[in-house]
């Protein structure tokens, strides 16, 4: 749907919504009011002048570019030689919804119908898999063996949209989907799926509207209620009394299982994971919603592509609707090297419940299951690996990073000569990431000839998945987290559009003079009161034109620093 610039931006906007419960004790209120009052500093600056003008060319050429990604037609072609992302020289196959499993795949004309069909393949280096546009594989996941194989091109054929493939196992749309399970005073109405779900970390309605999964904590027996702190509270979790609206809740009873496979997955066998099951409850007060929405998607835990092999190609594809545990939109955990993902859209992905910890558990086992004592992670591109380039994606509604370079301690080697270029990231927590975790910077692993240049990262944190108040902090365009993320001074972060986030622009974890000056000729968009800069424990609230900030901490001395009386519902 196309909408209308508009410059305006009331005194509601500037303090983000915190959904789902309210805090009920005065700590949480507390906790809420303290969140607030850093995000605008409880109103100690004065207004500046508006560059929505300037703001409005931009966000108008964010959204050429974001069109042009979407329409990108298929140029790879067969070639005597291998340019990646250009050619390939092996065996093309072909798979489309209007094809049948029995036919050969070798042609358009006969195209295999199934993903899985792909398992009865011997792929060798060189090789492709076209998918036809326009057709779309749920429950989505490719065959371990075309995962495994090096040197692969995947991309489209044919005319139109780009082939999905999506983790959704079903349109969840029609009034027959879902009966009234609740119906109770003030126009309260909880609907149940009609037929039982795993994990769920969001619902989609009509491509653009997340029905966040509300969070409560399981202890082994039964659901607690959280604070907005994400700690449980002694309140049992009953969906009738603190499902919110426009809120979903996958009621899964886990069997007893140890903390570190307190997950929604039970085991695995030949044909995959065996999941968790339980009811889906959507409370919607304003009706049946198979009736009020065309498309209901569920951010399902199923993965196109789960550990990627070295040299592999992506191209022209949209992936979308997969939770984290299986991956998160592309992954790679095993330091895979010199992949390339170009002209794809990765949209709603992430957010599923990973682990639990106990009531009373603290320090280090807290932090590893991330937010607190509820583990809930998942993003939309992520690398741990060298000689990778991510260029000209539309990477959209992740409940973590966008595009991550990642790498971890135990990694052998520095991470080397990856590219993030041309991409539109949008309402991603942290839209774009890099983030090495040592404490200590190790000069033998190190960031060295990374280049992030000529992306557009918008409206970061805008779509909340989540109860916990720490979102408003974490959100960012731009983060480097970790320990310091140390460089060789090879490292650039150049050229690029970063804006209008509902935390901050710039994230840096642990600053360090030496390793975080890697900014160079930017574009910086934020709102009047929220913050440009957070650094580490400090909270460096540049909440207008203060160019010297951008050089002493960014090192970004030709910075573009804008202030932007934008609707963000509308500028899109």
């Amino acid at each position: 749907m196309k909408r209308i610039i508009t410059f305006l931006l009331t005194a509601a906007m500037l303090i983000p919504c915190v959904s789902c419960s309210e805090p009920t004790t005065s700590d949480q209120a507390a906790a809420s009011t303290a969140v607030s009052t850093a995000l605008t500093g409880a109103g100690d600056a004065k207004p500046v002048s508006d560059d929505s003008e300037q703001v409005n060319a931009i966000l108008l050429a964010a959204q050429k570019r974001k069109q042009e990604i979407l329409s990108t037609p298929t140029s790879i072609k067969k070639g005597d030689s291998y340019i990646q992302g250009e050619t390939y020289t092996g065996t093309a196959y072909y798979v489309s919804n209007n094809g049948k499993d029995k036919n050969d795949g070798l042609t358009p004309e006969t195209a295999w119908a199934t993903l899985g069909r792909l398992q009865n393949v011997k792929l060798k280096p060189g090789d492709a898999v076209f998918f036809e546009r326009g057709s779309i594989w749920r429950s989505a996941r490719m065959p371990n063996n075309v995962r495994g194989t090096k040197g692969i091109t995947f991309s489209a054929y044919g005319a139109g949209n780009k082939p999905i493939f999506s983790g959704s196992p079903e349109n969840g749309s029609g009034s027959e989907k879902w009966k009234l399970y609740y119906n109770g005073d003030n126009g309260v109405k909880i609907w149940e799926y009609y037929k039982e779900f795993s994990e769920c970390s969001a619902i989609v309605l009509n491509h653009e509207i997340p029905v966040p999964r509300d969070t409560a904590y399981w202890d082994g027996t039964k659901y607690y209620c959280m604070d907005m702190r994400n700690e449980p509270q002694k309140k049992p979790y009953v969906v009738t009394e603190d499902l919110m609206d426009m809120r979903c809740f996958p009621m899964l009873l886990y069997p007893p299982l140890s903390l570190d496979e307190r997950a929604f997955v039970k085991g695995y066998d030949e044909n995959g994971p065996e999941l968790v099951t339980g009811k889906l409850y959507f409370r919607c007060d304003a009706g049946n919603p198979g009736e009020l929405y065309d498309d209901i998607e569920f951010i399902a835990p199923f993965a196109f592509f789960d550990g990627m092999s070295d040299n592999q190609t992506f191209d022209n594809l949209s992936i979308t609707s997969s939770v984290f545990t299986f991956t998160s939109g592309f992954s790679n955990g095993n330091s895979t090297d010199n992949c390339l993902v170009q002209n794809c859209e990765v949209s709603w992905m992430g957010g599923g419940v990973t682990g639990y910890a106990t009531f009373n558990e603290t320090g280090d086992t807290r932090l590893q299951l991330n937010m607190n004592s509820i583990g809930r992670n998942g993003g939309g591109i992520s690398f741990d690996g060298s000689g990778s380039t991510i260029r000209d994606n539309y990477v959209h509604n992740c409940f973590q990073e966008g595009i991550a370079l990642e790498t971890f301690t135990e990694d052998p080697s520095s991470m080397t000569d990856n590219v993030v270029s041309g991409n539109v990231v949008e309402e991603c927590v942290q839209s774009i990431l890099l983030c090495n975790w040592d404490m200590e910077v190790n000069p033998n692993h190190i960031f060295k000839n990374i280049v992030v240049e000529n992306n557009y990262s918008l409206y970061s944190g805008k779509s909340n998945w989540d109860n916990y108040i720490g979102w408003q902090y974490t959100s960012s365009a731009f983060t480097l987290q970790g320990g310091p993320c140390g460089n060789d001074g090879t490292l650039v972060v150049r050229n690029n559009v970063f804006g209008l986030s509902e935390g901050t622009v710039i994230l840096i974890n642990k600053y360090e003079v030496d390793y975080s000056r890697v900014f160079k000729e930017n574009t910086y968009i934020q709102y009047p009161g929220k913050m440009y800069i957070h650094i580490g424990d400090k909270d460096t609230k540049i909440k207008y034109k203060i160019p010297k900030y951008f050089d002493q901490y960014l090192g970004d001395e030709k910075s573009v620093i804008l202030t932007a009386t934008v609707n963000t519902s509308d500028a899109k």
